[in-house]
Formats: structure tokens, sequence, C-alpha cells
């Protein structure tokens, strides 16, 4: 029973001893956490009043963050007597059969460092990528991961190896996009009036920019059919134009009796829309 005591007051004797260093290590692993968090957002929101590009300052503010995180919690160690050297290096050692396992995640934080240098988009964007293709919309560029917006409004997490390693097609980059319009036109329709109707349509659009004009040029003369193209510039966020002008130009040609085919090739309307 006396040895029972004694174990007990000693282990006792020693809570209290290092009391005041677990109580410091505890606070100063808080603190770090709570700073981490308040600097990334500190470094979020003056980009966004700077006008920086938010893929960028997200990235390094979340980098910043894990590691003000990570010095933060080793010094916090340190202060409660963890030996972090031999921690380290049994680490070391485990880290080479981790590594194995790891190597997707490691490639992903690689891959989200070559995004950042190359910049292939920025927060907003409109972008194809993977494999089969997609489309989305960038919301944020994060360590190991970009996050985007799909067309259905649903939040998608495609891994970076993946944004790097397929075409990335972005819809957003410049100002403006063509629009083009393939029409097949029977040999007993007059072309120019099939022209000037065509043209008509998209003056007449909301969609349809002036500058370029729109133009209506023959691509091919087949043995049913004269091929023809409608070309029209619109805004790049303007992703429902091909969709709109094609039901106005399809209405014009049946309200006029023309039997003018649209489209007369194949036309991905999901890439278009």
């Amino acid at each position: 029973m006396t040895s029972v005591v004694t174990i007990l007051d000693s282990l006792a004797r020693s809570v209290l001893a290092a009391a005041p260093d677990l109580l410091l290590g505890l606070l100063l692993a808080v603190a770090t956490w709570v700073t981490a968090k308040l600097a990334q957002r500190a470094v979020v929101r003056g980009a966004a009043r700077m006008g920086g590009d938010a893929v960028v300052w997200g990235y390094l503010a979340n980098a910043m963050r894990y590691l003000l995180q990570v010095v933060g919690w080793v010094t916090a160690l340190q202060v409660i007597h963890v030996p972090v050297e031999a921690l380290l290096a049994t680490l070391g050692i485990s880290g080479v059969i981790i590594g194995f396992g790891a190597r997707q995640s490691i490639a992903n934080l690689f891959f989200g460092m070559m995004l950042l240098a190359a910049k292939p988009f920025k927060q907003g964007d409109l972008v194809q990528y993977g494999r089969p293709p997609q489309i989305g919309r960038v919301s944020e560029l994060r360590l190991s991961y970009t996050s985007l917006v799909s067309q259905d409004n649903v939040r998608v997490v495609a891994p970076n190896s993946v944004m790097w390693r397929t075409e990335i097609t972005n819809f957003s980059s410049l100002d403006r996009r063509a629009i083009r319009i393939p029409i097949a036109v029977p040999y007993d329709v007059d072309m120019d009036w099939v022209e000037d109707l065509a043209l008509d349509v998209l003056r007449g659009h909301e969609e349809v920019a002036d500058h370029p004009a729109p133009r209506f040029t023959v691509s091919n003369v087949a043995p049913e059919e004269v091929r023809a193209s409608l070309v029209a510039w619109s805004r790049a966020d303007r992703m429902h134009a091909f969709g709109a002008i094609v039901t106005r130009a399809r209405e014009a040609f049946e309200a006029a009796g023309m039997a003018v085919t649209i489209p007369a090739a194949d036309v991905d309307l999901q890439r278009e829309e």
C-alpha cells in the first residue's frame, strides 16, 4: 500500500512540475492555429482589395497557413520537452515506407505549384478539363486539388495532377469568342436571300457584337446542297448565346418557308454552351 501511495505521489509531483510547460505548450498550439487562420484570411482579403488573382493568393494563403501551423506546433512540442529531433529521425525512417503510399498526394502538391506558375486559369474562369472532358467554373486552387462548379451547380473537386496532365481549354481567357453555325442550303433556295435573312438575324440579336461584324461564308458545295457558315462574335461570358442564336435563326428560316438545315453537321452543344 505504501508503495502505491509513493508512486501516486511521485506521479502527482511530476504532473504538477510539468503543468506550466504543458499549459504553455497547449496555449502556443491554440495560438498558432488561430494566428494561421487569421493570417490566411488577411492575405485573401488584402488580395481582394488590391484586385489580385484570387486563385494565386488563395494558394499562397493556404501554404502560409500550413507553414505557420507546422512551425508553431513544433515549437509547442519543444516547450513540453518532446524530443522533436528524435521524432523527426523516426519519421524520416518510416517516411520511406509512407512515401510509397503518399506518392499521389505529393504529386498533387507538386502539380499545384506547377499550375500556380503556369496560370492556365483564374478564379471564375469557365474551363474544360479531364478525361472524359468536363466543363466547370474555377472557384479555388488548393495545395492538392482544384475546386470547380459544374454547369449543373455542383461542386467538383479535381486533383491537381488531373488538371495538369490533361488539356485545359479556357473559355474565359479572352473577352470575346466566335460563334460558328453551319447551315445547309438546298439548290432551289435563293442563296442571297438566305444570306440576307441570316445576317439580319445575327445583327438583331442582343448577344451578337457589332464589331467584328457577323459574316456569311460558303464553305462547301455538295451534290445535294450548298454548305455555309454563319460567324458571329459574342462576349465570352455569354455561354448560352449559341443556342439562342440557332433557335432564332431556325425560326426565321421556317417563317420564310426555307428548307435550310441548322446545324448541317454535328455540333457539341455542351462545349458551345
